[in-house]
């Protein structure tokens, strides 16, 4: 077991040159008012400083510096020292923030996307959700009631009572002051299309994209992981769609010459994309190990102006709202599929252009191919954490599995509710503790490059009704740290 040694020690005799590649981890708020740095200081110290894989006890010193990307003053770039062990490293945190941008919600808005989204007919509402859908309709039926209270007039209709209906008023209006508009106000705005929600949805997606490219663009990482929770990770899947969208598919043409090791992982891909299957993946591992050795190879590409092709090898959600995509997404279920076969919502594996031979990549019958543009995840390992939901306000009844509806690569994480409460917030607090929420975080950030076996287990790979009945097993504890080695790529 290695000894406590102190980092200054590690560094004198480990330590890489100024020029070695960083690792840069990118969070993503959820809705509400947010403060610009709340979300990356608490991650931080959840994700990095309390883990004792990285960081020894005693040695968790981290540095706050001037964020040069993001170009906001309200920003910090969160910096660390070197892990301990083998092959030390850096890790830079950065918080995507985007609150400033959802500014103006309103009462009307918020009711407007309720409707929307509630009165349907019953046969468009999955199953699973029927019970969410009819309180919802109750909560619609509310949020009326406070739109039609605050605007009659109280020594009116209602004047036989005006210190009840009063308190009435007044209490519907602290409701909506306090949450509809401030932070349901930003899933019914993001999440909605309507005209007057474009410009703001616009404005967080091309400032998400921008981030990933200026930090591609600085060539001091080598890989970027994407970290969202709640509508934040509905905003890291779309910057991923569109960033991967941008790319020139001359680009990407150029780096799947015939006979590359790219072209080969690709096809690999491809091939086994029609055996997995979420009822029984027992090839998962296997297969984000592939989009890992993938990864690994567009990561050393360039486009044609010398930059990095693709640097983003995860994304980890929490509290994820795409478990309902179906309803979120799409209109329907129906819509969903077809806005899937469309390429416009990706999955994981890629959507199928070619049955036989499986194909999500063009020309479909040439030695050199480039996959398309729905592709994203097919070098991208998505990772979703979870808490299941008990009567609703139990647990986090905002997440749930992403895979039954946006493909069989992901790996969706169910972590133990524990103490009966709304756990929605939960997912790194308490991290004294370090309980199976944040254990999972680390496992599905795999900053030391952990292969699949080594994180999760056998147990991970059991489909959701078996995972369930196993509790913290699912997410193991922590064991004292070691020097690990990298995983080697598997062979072409």
């Amino acid at each position: 077991m290695e000894s406590d040694a102190t980092i200054s020690n590690i560094e004198s005799a480990a330590t890489p040159p100024r020029a070695a590649k960083r690792t840069a981890v990118v969070v993503i708020h959820g809705m509400g008012e947010q403060w610009p740095m709340d979300t990356l200081r608490g991650f931080v110290d959840a994700a990095w400083t309390r883990d004792p894989e990285l960081t020894p006890p005693g040695e968790t010193q981290i540095y706050s510096t001037p964020d040069w990307v993001a170009g906001s003053f309200e920003l910090r770039r969160i910096t660390t020292r070197y892990w301990r062990g083998e092959k030390p490293r850096r890790v830079d945190f950065f918080e995507f923030y985007w609150a400033h941008m959802m500014q103006g919600n309103t009462l009307s808005a918020v009711i407007g996307w309720l409707r929307r989204l509630l009165v349907r007919s019953p046969s468009r509402v999955p199953r699973r959700l029927v019970g969410g859908w009819l309180v919802g309709l109750v909560l619609l039926g509310l949020c009326a009631a406070v739109v039609v209270i605050a605007q009659l007039k109280l020594d009116g209709l209602f004047g036989w009572q005006p210190v009840i209906w009063g308190a009435l008023a007044a209490s519907a209006g602290l409701v909506s002051t306090v949450w509809l508009v401030p932070v349901l106000g930003d899933a019914a705005r993001y999440l909605s299309p309507a005209p007057g929600n474009v410009a703001a949805r616009q404005a967080i997606r091309e400032a998400g994209v921008e981030l990933i490219t200026k930090l591609q663009a600085t060539d001091n990482y080598d890989r970027i992981v994407l970290a969202g929770h709640s509508l934040g990770s509905v905003i890291g899947y779309d910057i991923l769609n569109f960033a991967w969208g941008r790319l020139k598919a001359d680009d990407l043409l150029a780096s799947h010459r015939k006979g590359s090791r790219a072209m080969q992982l690709l096809a690999l891909l491809e091939e086994i994309t029609p055996t997995l299957n979420r009822d029984a993946p027992d090839g998962l591992s296997d297969y984000r190990e592939l989009q890992r050795a993938y990864f690994a190879e567009l990561s050393k590409m360039k486009d044609k102006d010398g930059k990095p092709l693709w640097l983003v090898s995860d994304f980890v959600t929490m509290g994820c709202p795409l478990s309902k995509a179906d309803v979120l997404i799409g209109k329907d279920e129906a819509d969903l599929e077809a806005r899937k076969a469309l390429r416009e919502v990706p999955t994981i594996p890629p959507h199928l252009e070619r049955k036989k031979p499986p194909r999500f990549s063009y020309p479909p019958d040439t030695d050199a191919r480039r996959p398309h543009h729905g592709a994203v995840f097919a070098p991208t390992v998505w990772t979703n954490i979870y808490y299941p939901s008990v009567l609703g306000l139990i647990g986090d009844f905002i997440s749930g599995p992403v895979a039954p509806l946006l493909g069989a690569g992901v790996r969706d994480i169910r972590v133990p509710i524990g103490a009966p409460r709304f756990r929605h917030l939960s997912y790194w607090s308490n991290p004294e503790k370090a309980g199976p929420a944040i254990r999972a975080l680390r496992r599905a950030l795999n900053l030391r490059g952990h292969d699949e076996a080594e994180l999760w287990g056998a147990a991970a790979d059991l489909n959701p009704v078996a995972a369930e009945t196993l509790g913290e097993r699912i997410v193991p504890e922590p064991t004292a740290p070691t020097a690990q080695a990298e995983p080697a790529l598997p062979p072409p």
